[in-house]
């Protein structure tokens, strides 16, 4: 289900914020042209709209993450957006917007943006072929309830299978086999899915009807014998909207590498004998003149044809470097070269035709790129330039914040599942007088299922403690190894928990973490850079906030 509750609050505060006019004053926030302000920076208003989308991005980044979200700062992210606004107008005044990287990367942006627009607004209608998604859902939570066993031994298996043939039921055959130890791995009528399966067995199974039993199959891992019980396939929406979603991908894909061929159709035309001719397997001299080649390799319709230096100068854009690497790469890439470099000018070419280039869609995400760019060259080329990092902060922070760099305590976990609390003390007391764990999980009666829906899974994992539900964790606190817990779940079933060993947290070399120290430290510091560098600003550019109650 995806999570939707961080934006009500968000929604709410934006309606707030335009619910009536008024002036600060009187708690209210001016108006502007007919739009409520927020802040002011350096004389510049900060309106409830542009505070609402900035929200938005926030929800946005919120959403992408899975960690638990937070209360909403809502003073910290108005703080976020004049900060914004004051580091632009200080990169501007020392002409960082202004420099050819920022230009160049700009430019490239919006001839990007013009092609995504484009198609996005002419290809659509996009189908799926349904009964490819439903086979690729059947097969995907298709599970097989399977009875079986692998032996390192063929008479072993041999012996299993007179047993079948005399009649003795495959159920009671197991448990022998489970009792004496000669199998290596066994299959107790268990509900699983193909990966779980090892490849032998699938392979074998996806040829038998239900009921039936396998010869004995020899493999690298032994000798198998088993019976297919049952196939079902399980309601998992989630399986089958991804399904869909890769689907209906591959087939916008189809449409749009059509909707670019019919484009290059329409409007290019390849001098193919020019391109022929065209040879990068010369000297780094002659190379060189290649950048200024003006001969024509194709020609676009209303738009500049593509020449050698077009071309070449594509070329080192992909960084191919040194005699060598011409001879052995680029004559053999320059049609597919050549290819990129035409969809993308017809592309750029049918979106401004479209006046996808006029439109507030295209320009809003222009103005939020080159926003987005000049910041993170402020950031780069003005504040990062002053944090240092020596190894004495390292090594002392190290110190100071050991839990964080420690592993953390882990246990391996195995658990018997009884819906009556009678069952699981009795089981607890049997296993608490020697009985093997394993024995008793095979022949002890009433347990629920395994695939029962909503069971805590620890079937022998190695979990980390702070994984585990927070009552998990209560009844497992100062356990040792090879020691026995009863915990009651919320859903009313009881588990007897087989702690087999226990990984206490060790504190992790300094040498190990010394880069995820760096990291964590360098994002400290330069938090304090940015604060140091809104608060010296502000002395220079006049801020002003009017919305000071959430």
């Amino acid at each position: 289900m995806k999570r939707i509750y961080p934006l009500l609050p968000y929604c709410f505060i934006l309606l707030c914020l335009m619910a009536s006019p008024g002036n600060a004053s009187e708690g209210k926030l001016p108006v502007i042209e007919g739009k409520q302000i927020v802040a002011m920076v350096n004389h510049e208003p900060i309106t409830s709209e542009e505070f609402g989308s900035f929200l938005a991005d926030i929800e946005h980044e919120t959403m992408s993450s899975e960690e638990k979200p937070e209360a909403v700062d809502y003073a910290g992210i108005l703080d976020r957006l004049i900060n914004e606004k004051l580091f632009l107008l200080e990169a501007s005044n020392i002409g960082l917007d202004t420099l050819p990287e920022v230009i160049g990367n700009i430019d490239e942006n919006s001839r990007r943006t013009m092609a995504q627009l484009l198609v996005k607004q002419e290809v659509t209608n996009i189908n799926v072929d349904e009964e490819e998604v439903d086979r690729q859902y059947k097969e995907a939570v298709k599970e097989l309830k399977v009875t079986g066993a692998l032996f390192k031994q063929e008479s072993d298996a041999r012996k299993v299978q007179e047993e079948l043939g005399a009649g003795t039921p495959i159920n009671d055959i197991i448990k022998r086999v489970i009792a004496e130890g000669n199998a290596t791995e066994v299959m107790e009528g268990k509900y699983l899915k193909k990966r779980d399966l090892l490849s032998k067995a699938d392979e074998v199974l996806s040829e038998m009807e239900i009921g039936s039993v396998s010869d004995v199959v020899e493999f690298d891992k032994g000798f198998l014998i088993i019976k297919l019980d049952d196939i079902r396939y399980p309601e998992e929406p989630e399986v089958r909207e991804k399904i869909h979603r890769i689907l209906w991908k591959n087939a916008k894909g189809i449409a749009v590498e059509e909707y670019i061929k019919s484009l290059l159709k329409k409007y290019v035309e390849v001098d193919q004998t020019m391109l022929d001719s065209v040879n990068y397997d010369t000297s780094d001299e002659e190379y060189k003149k290649m950048l200024e080649d003006e001969r024509i390799v194709a020609r676009i319709k209303k738009e500049k044809p593509v020449t050698v230096g077009d071309l070449t100068a594509a070329f080192e854009k992909k960084l191919f470097h040194g005699v060598e690497d011409r001879q052995k790469q680029l004559n053999k890439r320059k049609e597919k070269m050549l290819n990129e470099i035409l969809r993308k000018r017809v592309l750029v070419h049918e979106a401004k035709k479209h006046r996808i280039d006029k439109s507030d869609t295209y320009n809003d995400k222009i103005k939020q790129f080159k926003k987005s760019l000049v910041i993170t060259l402020f950031i780069e080329k003005v504040i990062a330039t002053s944090i240092k990092l020596n190894e004495e902060e390292l090594k002392a922070y190290y110190e100071e914040h050991r839990d964080s760099y420690s592993t953390p305590k882990m246990m391996k976990i195995d658990s018997l599942i009884f819906p009556v609390r009678e069952k699981a003390e009795a089981a607890l007391a049997t296993l608490r007088s020697g009985t093997e764990f394993k024995w008793l999980s095979a022949n002890a009666t009433g347990q629920v299922g395994k695939d029962t829906q909503g069971l805590l899974n620890f079937e022998g994992n190695i979990l980390s403690v702070s994984s585990l539900p927070e009552a998990v964790q209560k009844v497992l606190s100062g356990i040792d190894s090879e020691d026995f817990r009863l915990y009651e779940s919320e859903d009313g079933y009881f588990y007897v928990l087989y702690i087999q060993k226990v990984f206490p947290s060790t504190l992790r070399q300094y040498q190990e973490v010394r880069n995820t120290i760096a990291k964590d430290l360098y994002n400290i510091k330069m938090t304090e850079a940015v604060n140091n560098w809104s608060a010296k600003l502000k002395e220079h550019y006049p801020v002003e906030v009017y919305l000071t109650e959430f």
